[in-house]
C-alpha cells in the first residue's frame, strides 16, 4: 500500500482526468491509468480486457485462466458524472480532498486496485479486481457485459459511495432500480382553441401527479419503494401551440416485496393503470435488488475489520441507491457495497476527508489480511 501522501497524489492524478460518458478520451485515459497500477505490481496477474459500446473495462486475477466462479471480486468504476472545469482540479483544504469523483468513486477505486495487487498472491482463494467505465451510464457496457462473457463470483464488494460521513455501516442490501423513459402522444392545435387538440403535456403532468400520489416523495431515508421524476419535456415548439408529444423520465428504486416492480411486465401494467396510452420508450437502466447474507464469512470479516480500524460498531443496512453489483444478483452472486465515507456525491462540493481515505485503506488491507489468516 502506498504511503498516505503518495496515495493522495495518485487519487488526485486520477481525479484530474475528465472521465465522463461525454468524453470518451477521458474514459480511456482513466482506464489506462488503472491498468498501469495493476501492471506496475510486477506480479503474475492476468488482465482480461473488454470493450462494449465504446466503454472499456478489465478483469484482473492471478494465474493464466479465469476461475469458473471467483470467491470474491472487488468492483470499481472510474467514470464520473459531468462537472465544472474547476472540479477536475482536485485540492485539499482543511483535511478534505475536494473534486469530481473523489467520493463516487475514484478514491475507493485506487485503494481497491492497490490492495488487490498487494494480496492477490497471498489470499488462498479466487480474488479478482474488476474495473469498469460505464457505471454512471447504467453499467450494461461494463459489469453487465463482463457477466455476459461468463464472469461469475460468489461475492462482490463494490467500492461504491453511499456511506455518509459520520455513519458506520456496510450495505448488504440495495433496492432494485428501474429508470424508465415514457412517451405521451397528443394532437397539435392552437393554444387558444384547446378543444381542437389533445394535450400531450397535460397527459404527462397527470401521469406525474398520479405517480406522486402512489409514491409520495419521502423527506427522510426509507425502506420503501421511491419514484423520482428526473425529466419532463414537452414537444411543443411555440408558447401558443398544444404539444403533440411529451416525455417523462422516472427513477424507481424498488423493494422486492413491491408487486408493481415484480417484473418489467408488472411495471408496464402499473404505468398503464395510470394512463393506458403511456408508451415505454426504453429502460435506461434496470436491475434486481441486491443482497448478501448477513452471516456470510467474508462480510463478517469485512465488518470486523472496519470496526477494528474505526473503533465503532458497524451496522448492516439496505441502501436506496444501486451499484453495478446488481448485475451479479441475476446470476446468483451476493453483493456488498462498501466505499469511502464522504459527502455530496454528484454535487459541486463533493469531498472526502483524508482520514476517511486512510481508514478505508486500512480497513480493506486488514480485511484481506484477516481472510488469509482465517483460511
Amino acid at each position: 500500500m502506498a504511503t498516505t501522501d503518495n496515495l493522495i497524489a495518485t487519487i488526485k492524478d486520477l481525479m484530474a482526468i475528465e472521465s465522463t460518458a461525454q468524453n470518451p478520451a477521458g474514459l480511456y485515459a482513466a482506464y489506462e491509468f488503472m491498468l498501469g497500477i495493476v501492471r506496475a505490481s510486477g506480479k503474475a496477474i492476468t488482465i482480461e480486457e473488454f470493450e462494449n459500446g465504446g466503454k472499456p473495462s478489465f478483469l484482473a486475477y492471478r494465474g493464466e485462466s479465469r476461475p469458473d466462479t471467483f470467491d470474491l471480486i472487488l468492483n470499481a468504476h472510474v467514470d464520473v458524472v459531468p462537472g465544472k472545469p474547476e472540479q477536475f482540479k482536485p485540492y485539499v483544504k482543511d483535511g478534505r480532498l475536494y473534486g469530481r469523483g473523489v467520493y463516487d468513486m475514484k478514491a475507493a477505486a485506487i485503494m481497491l486496485a492497490e490492495v488487490f495487487c498487494e494480496y492477490v498472491d497471498k489470499v488462498p482463494y479466487g480474488l479478482g479486481f474488476q474495473l469498469v467505465t460505464s457505471e454512471e451510464s447504467g453499467g450494461l457496457m461494463g459489469t453487465g457485459h463482463q457477466i455476459e462473457q461468463g464472469v461469475r463470483t460468489n461475492l462482490v464488494i463494490c467500492g461504491e459511495c453511499g456511506r455518509a460521513e459520520g455513519t458506520y455501516e456496510i450495505a448488504n442490501g440495495a433496492k432494485g432500480v428501474a429508470a424508465v423513459e415514457l412517451l405521451f402522444r397528443g394532437k397539435i392545435a392552437h393554444g387558444a382553441y384547446p378543444w381542437r387538440g389533445d394535450n400531450a403535456a397535460a397527459k404527462a403532468a397527470y401521469f406525474v401527479t398520479e405517480l406522486w400520489r402512489a409514491y409520495p416523495t419521502p423527506t427522510k431515508p426509507t425502506g420503501d419503494t421511491t419514484i423520482t421524476v428526473t425529466g419532463l419535456q414537452s414537444g411543443g415548439v411555440a408558447h401558443n401551440q398544444i404539444p403533440e408529444t411529451a416525455t417523462v423520465k422516472v427513477d424507481c428504486r424498488y423493494v422486492p416485496s413491491d408487486p408493481h416492480f415484480a417484473s418489467k411486465e408488472a411495471i408496464t401494467a402499473f404505468f398503464r393503470s395510470i394512463d393506458p396510452a403511456a408508451e415505454i420508450v426504453r429502460y435506461i437502466s434496470f436491475g434486481l435488488p441486491a443482497h448478501a447474507d448477513a452471516d456470510h464469512p467474508l462480510l463478517q470479516t469485512l465488518k470486523a475489520a472496519a470496526e477494528t480500524v474505526e473503533g465503532h460498531e458497524f451496522s448492516l443496512v439496505q441502501r436506496n441507491g444501486a451499484s453495478d453489483g446488481r448485475f451479479y444478483t441475476a446470476v446468483g452472486g451476493q453483493v456488498v457495497e462498501f466505499g469511502v465515507a464522504g459527502s455530496n456525491q454528484h454535487a459541486d462540493d463533493e469531498n472526502v476527508t483524508l482520514e476517511a481515505i486512510e481508514n478505508y485503506a486500512r480497513t480493506m488491507r486488514t480485511f484481506l489480511e484477516n481472510t488469509c489468516a482465517a483460511s
